[in-house]
Order: C-alpha cells, then sequence, then structure tokens
C-alpha cells in the first residue's frame, strides 16, 4: 500500500514538472514573439494543441513572418502536439497555418522536403477565429512610408511621343480600431514631361492625393468586407474623387477560387494648381453631389504549383463606360507581373461600334518590385519606414477607359499575401528566408561572444 501511494505521488510530481516546463516553454515563446517585434499576440492552450495570434509590420514579407511564427509555436511544445498560427491584418484574423509540431521541426531541419510538408501542413481563411485578450496591441501606432509615387508613361502619342509623371510620396497609416483604418497620402514632383489636361501645373508642386477612413471585417471564415469613405488618388492624369466604396470578396477556404463584388458612390474632384493670375493659386473643384455610381463584379482562380492568378471583372468605370478587364497575374515571391486587356463600351467622338478604329480595346502591363530593407525598425507610435513595393503601370493607348477606383484599400489589396494558395506555393521561399536570418543572427551573436572573450582577456 505504502509503495503504491509512494509510486502515485512520484507520478503526480513527473507530471506536475513536465507541465511546468511545458508552461515555461510557452512563456518564452511568447516573450521571443514581442522581442521579435510581433503584435496583437495572444494564445490559447489545451492539452494537445498551441494557437496563436499574432501580426508582424516588421517583416515586409508576410509569409516570412507567418512561417517564423509557426516554426517557433513548434519548438515551444511537445512533438506530438498541435501548433496553429492565425494571421491578423490591422488586428483581424485572416488566415490559419496548423501542422504537428513533429513535421514542422522536421520541415525547417531539412529532413522534409517542402513538397511533402505542403500536404501536411492545412492552410485556410480564418476570419472568425477571434483572439483572446491581446499583449503588444499595434492600434494607433502610426507608420510613416516614404517611396516612390506614381510613374505614369504615355508613349507614341500624336504629337508628343511621350508623357511622363514620376514623384515620390509619404503615407500615413495606424490603426485606430481592430479593422478600421486611417490613410493619408502627399505627392512630391520629380519630373513631369507632357500632359493631357490643361491643369497640368498641378504636377509640379506637392500636393495632397488620398484622405481615407476604411474598415474591415470579417462576414464569415472567408468571407471579408471594406468600406472606404474619403479622397482617393486615383492614379490617372486629372481627376481625383471622394465618396464611399464598398467592397465584398468570398473565397472558397483554400483560397483557390474567388467572387467579389464593389459598389461605389462618387463625385469628381479636381486638385488644381494655377498660374493665370498675378499670383499662383490653389482650389479643390468639387462637384456636387455625388453622381457617379461605379460597381464591379469579379471572379478569380489561382493555380496550385506556381503563382498565376486570373481575375476577370465586368461593371462601370470611372468614365462611366461598362468594361470587361481580364488580368493575368504571375507572382515571383513578391515581384509580380500582370498583363491585362479591357473591353469598353466607350466611343470616341460617338462612333458607331462596328468602326473598328474607334473601338475601345486596350490593354498594358503592370509591374510589382518589392523595396529595401526587408526588415523594419521595431514597433513605435511613430516609425518611419520605406514603401513595401513600387507599382508601375503601362497602358498602350491614352485616356480613362477602365480606370478603377485603387484606393488601396480593397479587401484584395489588404489580404494580397494572405491567400492560402500563395501561402503554399511560397514556403520553401520562406524558409529559405527565415533559416539565412537565422544563420546571420547566429554569427552575429558568435562575432559579440568573441570580441567579449578577447576584451576580457585583453585586462
Amino acid at each position: 500500500m505504502g509503495f503504491r501511494w509512494i509510486l502515485g505521488l512520484c507520478v503526480l510530481v513527473g507530471s506536475a514538472s513536465a507541465r511546468h516546463a511545458e508552461d515555461g516553454a510557452i512563456s518564452q515563446f511568447r516573450r521571443d514573439l514581442l522581442r521579435l517585434g510581433y503584435e496583437n499576440v495572444a494564445l490559447e492552450t489545451t492539452d494537445s494543441t498551441l494557437v496563436v495570434w499574432c501580426e508582424n509590420r516588421r517583416i515586409r514579407y508576410p509569409v516570412v513572418w507567418m512561417v517564423e511564427a509557426l516554426s517557433l509555436a513548434a519548438s515551444s511544445v511537445p512533438r506530438e502536439h498541435r501548433v496553429c498560427v492565425v494571421a491578423e491584418r490591422f488586428a483581424r484574423p485572416v488566415v490559419s497555418l496548423a501542422a504537428r509540431a513533429s513535421d514542422v521541426v522536421a520541415w525547417m531541419e531539412g529532413a522534409v522536403p517542402t513538397s511533402a510538408f505542403r500536404d501536411r501542413l492545412t492552410v485556410a481563411f480564418a476570419g472568425d477565429r477571434q483572439p483572446p485578450g491581446r499583449l503588444n496591441p499595434s492600434l494607433r501606432r502610426v507608420d510613416l512610408m516614404l517611396g516612390p509615387g506614381r510613374l505614369l508613361t504615355e508613349l507614341g502619342l500624336p504629337g508628343d511621343w511621350i508623357r511622363a509623371t514620376f514623384d515620390v510620396s509619404a503615407e500615413l497609416t495606424t490603426a485606430l480600431a481592430p479593422g478600421l483604418i486611417a490613410y493619408g497620402r502627399m505627392f512630391v514632383p520629380l519630373h513631369h514631361r507632357g500632359g493631357p489636361v490643361d491643369n497640368e501645373e498641378r504636377y509640379n508642386e506637392v500636393r495632397p492625393g488620398s484622405f481615407l477612413l476604411s474598415y474591415f471585417h470579417s462576414l464569415g471564415p472567408s468571407a471579408f468586407s471594406t468600406v472606404t469613405m474619403g479622397m482617393f488618388e486615383l492614379r490617372n492624369w486629372q481627376y481625383d474623387s471622394y465618396g464611399v466604396m464598398v467592397d465584398l470578396f468570398h473565397a472558397t477556404p483554400d483560397g483557390h477560387w474567388v467572387i467579389g463584388g464593389a459598389i461605389g458612390y462618387l463625385g469628381s474632384a479636381t486638385y488644381r494648381v494655377l498660374d493665370d493670375r498675378p499670383e499662383r493659386y490653389r482650389v479643390w473643384e468639387i462637384v456636387w453631389p455625388p453622381k457617379d455610381w461605379p460597381y464591379q463584379a469579379v471572379i478569380g482562380y489561382r493555380f496550385d504549383g506556381f503563382d498565376l492568378h486570373v481575375t476577370a471583372r465586368w461593371g462601370r468605370f470611372l468614365a462611366k463606360d461598362r468594361a470587361w478587364q481580364l488580368d493575368v497575374e504571375r507572382k515571383f515571391g513578391e515581384v509580380s507581373v500582370t498583363i491585362f486587356g479591357i473591353k469598353s463600351d466607350d466611343r470616341v467622338g460617338g462612333a458607331d461600334p462596328v468602326d473598328r478604329n474607334n473601338v475601345r480595346l486596350l490593354g498594358g502591363i503592370r509591374m510589382q518590385v518589392p523595396l529595401y530593407p526587408r526588415e523594419r525598425s521595431m514597433p513605435s507610435r511613430l516609425r518611419v519606414t520605406s514603401a513595401a513595393s513600387y507599382v508601375w503601370t503601362y497602358r498602350y493607348r491614352a485616356g480613362h477607359v477602365g480606370v478603377n477606383v485603387e484606393s488601396g484599400h480593397r479587401v484584395e489589396d489588404i489580404i494580397e499575401y494572405y491567400n492560402p494558395t500563395y501561402i503554399r506555393n511560397n514556403l520553401e521561399r520562406a524558409r529559405t528566408q527565415i533559416r539565412a536570418s537565422r544563420l546571420q543572427e547566429g554569427r552575429g551573436r558568435r562575432e559579440v561572444t568573441t570580441s567579449a572573450n578577447a576584451a576580457d582577456g585583453s585586462h
């Protein structure tokens, strides 16, 4: 009887010690996330699972910090446990990555190839997985982003073979509440040549761009919406606009198929800088009340294995033209190249639709290139960073046919790198960056230790 009692006591003590060690590892995991600059951190544990909610504004490429968080979580629990990372955007849950800890560790160490790990990893939209209380919240922290503004070009035009505008921009972004985003942008001109409008003087001075409030919200596991209101800079030569846009987005859980739509209530506005009087003056020319009702229906499909994304749009664009637009996008990690075509019912000078010389068919190419550095400074109340990427668009025909409301705060813009299919396609790229970063960090620590030992030996 006494032996059984002693044996039971030993088992209880051993279990308590193991539990204490496990709790200590999870506490260390939480500290590691905060040390690395993760925000909106929340943890939930059971006997066999660890779920972590987090967001990271330091690492430019979201897939990298998702995989990094998954790797750190797997290293903090017993190998038979299951770990899940719910990635957030503006403090809203978007997508989850889940796998057995043993599979994650083996994959990070190179014992399991990425092709096999992809089958063991569950990636799905998770907009309905709300976190418990957060640590290190990102709310009301402001990012000031500096970078290229726009590079607009039109080539081969009659009487003026090239028209071009190049400027830089300063952007302020902050989340006032979960999903509620305040955004402002100013443009500083660097170069301007030609222009199809009579008020091109506005491109020769600092001018306002977009000033918006946007609310990003989940309507289910894989359904999201945004409501954006304010002043829009529409990435064309002449017109700004103001009003409200509502954007809806629904995807299959694995991210392959996407359907959505958008509708707006907009008025035209032009920021003019004129010098036809003794003193230059600046004025907003605003049409009231708003009269434009742009709308769109969208369907898209993403392919497994390589990042090819095909999107078709139909709707009423900002020139009041109804048009089809087809985008074929190929991503190479953070670099993307998109070929697009537009067919519009707009006519030049009331030309008959059968006049092929005046049918509004146009197309072009859009390129997005990431900007240095890969990692920014630690989160703070005000952080100055470079823009994450630079976008250049070329349309082979001049004009405003098929001009879209590109506020930068549509659902597809906000969660561009959070699509489950995109994450699965870029696991190897993310792992390579993480392992290179850890190797560099290890070398830095060894150099610091060597320097400290040398300093000690010199005394």
